[in-house]
């Protein structure tokens, strides 16, 4: 039995919850595996970044005002 029979077995018998875990780890293992998941990894730093001096600069201007 070749490995894709041999996932689509385990997964067909998972309920739909549990099935959605296992798409959503098979897209994280793309991602990795094409070193996409690096430059979400950077995205999410520089828009939490972004989220902090956003929330900065609106201190900033309650202090001032």
């Amino acid at each position: 039995m070749s490995t894709q029979e041999l996932i689509n077995k385990e997964v067909e018998g998972l309920p739909e919850p549990l099935q959605r875990e296992v798409y959503d780890f098979a897209q994280f293992l793309r991602l990795k595996s094409n070193g996409d998941l690096r430059l979400i990894e950077e995205f999410e730093a520089w828009e939490a970044a972004s989220d902090e001096d956003w929330l900065k600069i609106e201190r900033d201007i309650t202090e001032v005002g």
